[in-house]
């Protein structure tokens, strides 16, 4: 008898235990306004640290390529000391981002994406560089490129879940 009535304490003890736990297992369904200030906070706060780093990467490349190049060495060392490791940084910042909204996780896929894909188009850069191969820089501009089209994709994506929420969206233009 006194194995029953122990049994039927454990019962009814795991019974509202998991009654308790289905309750808080419930999430508050966040109102219009709480989405609009974490949409905000993804722009002007999540994303930001990836892209401070990418515009400092960014800089760096520009002072050395296009209308400021001067040989290749320059442009190596720069690309090498400079550009790759704030670009990494970059790419670090990118993977730490936690969307708090689903409709945030396909955007935040992208940058992390985006910015690992041009990471790769520099890696590709510095072996051009090293091995002297028009073929090589071909495959890294190729991949700029692709960064180019993703991060097109990840603000056509963000434009329209601001629209949505009815939150100001202006992208910033710091592609390459």
């Amino acid at each position: 008898m006194k194995y029953l009535s122990f049994l039927l304490i454990i019962g009814l003890l795991l019974a509202g235990c998991s009654r308790a736990g289905s309750s808080t297992e419930k999430k508050k369904e966040l109102t219009k306004k709480e989405k609009q200030e974490i949409i905000l906070e993804f722009v002007n706060k999540d994303t930001k640290k990836a892209s401070d780093y990418e515009v400092e990467a960014f800089q760096s490349l520009g002072s050395v390529s296009g209308e400021n190049y001067t040989n290749d060495k320059t442009l190596y060392d720069e690309l090498v000391n400079k550009t790759m490791p704030a670009y990494k940084k970059a790419v670090d910042a990118a993977k730490e981002i936690k969307p708090r909204l689903k409709e945030l996780e396909r955007p935040t896929n992208k940058i992390v994406k985006a910015s690992e894909t041009f990471y790769k188009a520099l890696q590709l850069e510095k072996e051009a560089l090293e091995k002297s191969d028009k073929g090589i820089i071909q495959k890294s501009n190729a991949k700029m490129k692709e960064y180019q089209d993703m991060i097109a994709e990840y603000h056509a994506d963000m434009e329209k879940i601001t629209k949505k929420y009815k939150v100001d969206y202006e992208p910033e233009k710091t592609q390459p």
